[in-house]
């Protein structure tokens, strides 16, 4: 949304307490929203989003929703207030721990543009762009981690329908997807946050304890075949790893 904004014009900058319960029908300008203490949640038609201490909302022109405190502390708030044309803009919520400029906006901004000389407002646009840079960045860094996780989507699928059975080759994942063995994995562990190996096994060990507690356990040889293991000891201690104890003994 905000790698280009077209006929951009700040308009009014606030800070205060926002009240408990508030709903806004086809919002009149675009705003960002700073939520310097409590929480709440924006609700729509078809979504709940939840805003935190830190975080920042973004709020089109054109958008309908509610919003309601949930946190046990009134909800604060710097806003920014703007007009711009916005391709495909819709709520949205950034975390901004790692924004430089954060505590001097909420400090400054609202002065700073609404009594400042000229110079001083021409230093609330550039303060402006540093926020639009930084959530661009964020959205960036979104699409790149999607389309990486759109090239590795074969090997997803054919993990979803085979992962537990016998023959699943795990060292034939990237050569469905058209890339490096070493490129795969990089994708997959920042999508799972494990190896695929070791997302497998987990699956699979998890999966056994879901058949041990539904009381349809006939044995650890049965029950290895039934995730994907001809080695029952293996796969005994891949199970005691995790849960700590064999199979055999639940």
């Amino acid at each position: 949304m905000f790698n280009n904004i077209e006929n951009l014009k700040l308009l009014s900058s606030s800070n205060g307490i926002t009240r408990d319960y508030n709903k806004i029908e086809n919002k009149k300008n675009h705003s960002f929203i700073f939520r310097t203490v409590g929480e709440g949640v924006y609700i729509t038609k078809n979504k709940t989003h939840v805003i935190r201490e830190g975080e920042m909302a973004f709020l089109p022109r054109g958008s309908s929703y509610e919003f309601k405190r949930t946190s046990e502390v009134p909800c604060e708030y710097m806003s920014i207030s703007f007009q711009g044309d916005i391709d495909g803009a819709e709520i949205r919520v950034f975390n901004m721990d790692n924004f430089t400029d954060n505590a001097y906006i909420l400090n400054h901004f609202p002065t700073l543009l609404k009594l400042g000389s000229e110079s001083e407002k021409y230093k609330c646009y550039s303060l402006f762009y540093s926020i639009l840079s930084y959530i661009s960045s964020i959205e960036n860094a979104e699409y790149s981690a999607k389309i990486k996780a759109d090239v590795i989507e074969p090997a997803l699928k054919y993990l979803k329908e085979n992962i537990f059975s016998p023959n699943l080759r795990i060292d034939s994942l990237h050569l469905m997807c058209g890339i490096s063995d070493t490129y795969f994995r990089r994708i997959f562990v920042s999508k799972f946050g494990v190896p695929p190996k070791e997302y497998v096994i987990g699956a699979r060990i998890s999966h056994a304890m879901d058949i041990i507690e539904s009381a349809s356990f006939r044995g650890v040889t049965d029950l290895a075949l039934s995730v994907g293991y001809t080695d029952p000891l293996y796969f005994s201690r891949a199970f005691k790893k995790k849960y700590g104890v064999s199979p055999s003994r639940i």
